[in-house]
């Protein structure tokens, strides 16, 4: 050992030394691929048997080099640098090539050489300038500061994430570029709302609000350029997009959705051109999420063909309703009674305002006040005291009274028929989860280019201070959530597309997609935008960077449209519906596939190797990322149905066993909804040009990687990997990050936001 430390470093050995000290600095390597290194080492013509003895010392990774061992390295490779112009010291294995003199009297080494130093650079996974950095900057502060090729085509990643509707995407982008959607501050909300309501108004005479209904309307029958509009207006400001959605999508939604011909009629086409103002009068104080035990009574009288909607208390109010100052007309939610017998909820459009304005006789209406954030929504309260409407106010497309005063419905049992209607208006949830993606788009964007230009420490006097972008630390925190917004782009766009294509016998798969997309989407948001305002410290902590809007702002999604704790469970449900529908629907072929399951199941769990395996190259594979997304899908799956069911046979009350399995069936959504963004991004890469694959097969095994990372625990309790698989994988995300490290100005750059919507000083070169 002590001669292999104070061994002096000759000129063949130059060669390879650079990446050695990366290597080592910079090392994720498992003992396989330390075994592949030594067989590159040892074909190596250029080396004596006694240089290969030395460099085959340090590869043992329980016997990294000490630090004296480092220092003589870096201190060779310095003192042969010096004389070396900057380019000359941009990349390792250039590096290594014009340090050494070794060969036919100091001429160029071999192609040989060269290829294998290459070779070994790419076996080391140091093929990146991120990692490079790590000893150029030691050696030469200005070598690795040159600006760094983005490795795809920017405009061509864009097409593919416009997609389809790239057309209507760039009508939104020059749209928000006038002046009356410039994004500024106003602390006032009564001036805010007006601003905001001016331009909802000014959407509409664009015509951009009328995509999802009839063209005998004045629509455009393009459901799916509604719910792109949503996203788009997002990246500007979200009382904007809010007040849009309850106007056009919530309220029109209802009017369309559950409405028939008379209140299309009517209603439809002065409402998306917005001289008709309405709100979605659903949620109350008392019962939240809890629709189906909604308080507020709609009471049928005969007599006069009326229809009586009652608040019977202060806990039946309506809450938190959008557009609820500026409407003339409610959709309101209520139980209907018809002749005595409840019916369950529908909904009815109820008066609230006069053309002037005026509030309604009966209609008590309380402004919500100033919010966290969406102060630019005029979000109230709403209650109702005995307020008669003509029955033909009823949204009757479930549910009709007749001449006779009885009650028909073409779904007969209740529940079905409460969820078909809740169903009708899945279309919210869907946008809500898109425009969640693009707060996170937004987020990112400024946090990065902030942080591509904002320097920050130097590593010794005489460098220049460190682009915080190049610390781990702050990889860490961008570049994973960088990778999951592709992820949740993609799938929500796969569902929209799913939406727009259904007939009906896919509603059922798109309700419990939609419900844990938009869980997911809008979770990832607020933790994104809370990393991205760290990220840029103090500055991204005032008004004008827009990180505070945007954590203000978004903030609600994650219980707007439904609470994301409750949809998940819904998520869940559905899963175990569908599983048990399998069985009634399959009989003896889906009780075998069950069993198949559980027995692939048993043998993953007892395959030492690939418990074991820490490979580079298996771990990045799409098949090992995939297996172990399906493992924890249907393992949970398994694990969960067979609780359940030994619940039941013990006579447990369905409650108690609901009760009892909930945290269990919040796992089981979250590793369905993983698995399906899994494979929609996996879809996309299938569907890119093929310029583009690499890029997009970079950020999905970090999507991958990064997931399973974070449930490494489950993955060690269920015996799907063993410690140092776990180690390999920590080891492996982490170089991937680095490695889409000078990718990613690229990457947000293709999501297309225009710089009047970024509107963030911070985000703009001019800036420093």
């Amino acid at each position: 050992m002590e001669a292999i430390t104070t061994r002096s470093i000759n000129e063949r050995i130059l060669a390879v030394l650079p990446l050695f000290y990366v290597g080592w600095a910079d090392s994720v390597l498992s003992p396989s691929e330390m075994k592949f290194i030594r067989s590159i080492v040892a074909n190596m013509t250029l080396l004596t048997k006694s240089d290969k003895e030395y460099l085959n010392h340090w590869t043992d990774p329980s016997q990294p080099p000490p630090e004296e061992v480092f220092k003589s390295w870096l201190n060779a490779i310095k003192a042969k640098a010096s004389d070396l112009d900057h380019q000359q010291k941009s990349a390792l294995v250039e590096l290594g090539m014009r340090i050494s003199s070794a060969g036919t009297s100091g001429e160029q080494l071999s192609k040989e050489t060269y290829d294998s130093l290459v070779e070994l650079e790419h076996a080391l996974a140091i093929d990146n300038p991120v990692s490079a950095k790590l000893l150029l900057d030691q050696i030469d502060p200005l070598a690795g500061s040159e600006s760094i090729d983005i490795s795809f085509d920017v405009d061509e990643l864009s097409k593919l994430l416009d997609g389809r509707y790239a057309q209507t995407k760039n009508r939104l982008r020059q749209l928000l570029r006038d002046p009356l959607f410039q994004l500024k501050h106003e602390p006032d909300k009564d001036i805010y709302r007006l601003r905001v309501l001016e331009q909802v108004k000014e959407l509409a005479r664009q015509g951009v609000s009328a995509y999802s209904f009839p063209k005998k309307y004045g629509g455009g029958e393009r459901q799916g350029d509604h719910m792109i509009v949503f996203e788009m207006l997002a990246f500007s400001d979200l009382s904007m997009t809010v007040k849009f959605g309850v106007q056009f999508g919530l309220f029109g939604g209802a009017l369309y959705l559950l409405g028939t011909e008379r209140h299309h009629r009517k209603y439809l086409e002065p409402m998306h051109k917005a001289e008709l103002l309405g709100c979605f009068a659903m949620t109350e104080t008392g019962h939240g999420s809890n629709v189906k035990g909604l308080e507020t009574t709609a009471t049928y009288d005969h007599d006069t063909k009326e229809i009586i909607i009652h608040s019977p208390g202060f806990q039946a109010g309506k809450e938190y309703i959008g557009n609820a100052l500026h409407s003339t007309l409610a959709v309101v939610f209520a139980q209907l009674i018809v002749n005595e017998e409840n019916h369950g909820v529908h909904a009815v459009i109820v008066p609230v305002r006069d053309q002037k304005g005026v509030t309604l006789p009966g209609i008590k209406i309380e402004d919500g006040g100033y919010k966290l954030g969406l102060n630019g929504v005029d979000n109230g309260r709403i209650w109702f005291d005995q307020v008669r409407v003509p029955a033909s106010n009823l949204l009757d497309r479930y549910g009709k009274i007749g001449e006779s005063g009885s009650y028909h419905s073409p779904i007969e049992n209740p529940a079905k028929r409460f969820f078909t209607m809740l169903g009708a208006l899945v279309v919210g949830r869907i946008s809500v989860g898109l425009a969640a993606v693009s707060t996170s788009k937004k987020a990112l964007t400024i946090a990065i280019k902030y942080a591509l230009q904002r320097r920050q420490f130097e590593a010794k006097p005489e460098h220049p201070e460190f682009l915080i972008m190049d610390y781990p630390s702050h990889m860490e925190r961008l570049i994973p959530a960088l990778a999951h917004t592709y992820a949740y782009d993609f799938a929500l766009h796969d569902l929209a597309d799913r939406q727009v294509a259904d007939d009906g016998t896919d509603h059922r798969k798109i309700e419990t997609l939609a419900a844990g997309l938009k869980s997911k989407a809008t979770w990832h948001a607020t933790h994104t935008i809370q990393e991205s305002r760290e990220a840029c410290g103090g500055k991204g902590y005032l008004t004008e960077n827009q990180l505070s809007a945007l954590k203000a702002d978004s903030d609600i999604f994650t219980t707007f449209e439904g609470d994301n704790t409750v949809l998940m469970q819904l998520v869940a449900k559905g899963v175990l519906t569908e599983f048990k529908q399998s069985f009634h629907e399959e009989g003896n072929r889906a009780l075998i596939r069950y069993l198949l399951k559980k027995a692939n199941h048993k043998l993953s769990e007892f395959n030492f190797i690939q418990k074991r395996n820490s490979d580079y190259g298996h771990l990045v594979s799409t098949e090992f990322i995939e297996e172990a997304f399906e493992f924890r899908f249907e393992k949970t799956l398994i694990k969960l149905s067979e609780r359940m069911r030994k619940y039941l046979k013990r006579k447990v009350d369905p409650h108690d066993v609901f009760l009892k399995t909930q945290m269990h069936l919040m796992e089981l959504a979250d590793s369905y909804i993983d698995k399906i963004t899994l494979e929609s991004f996996r879809n996309k890469i299938g569907d890119a040009p093929d310029h583009l694959k690499p890029i997009l097969n970079r950020m999905f095994q970090l999507f991958g990687l990064h997931t399973i990372y974070l449930h490494h625990g489950w993955y060690l309790e269920n015996d799907f990997i063993e410690g140092i698989k776990s180690k390999a994988i920590r080891k492996i995300r982490t170089k991937l990050i680095q490695d889409l490290r000078p990718d990613i100005e690229g990457l947000v750059n293709a999501f297309g936001i225009p710089d009047e919507c970024l509107a963030a000083p911070i985000a703009f070169k001019e800036y420093t």
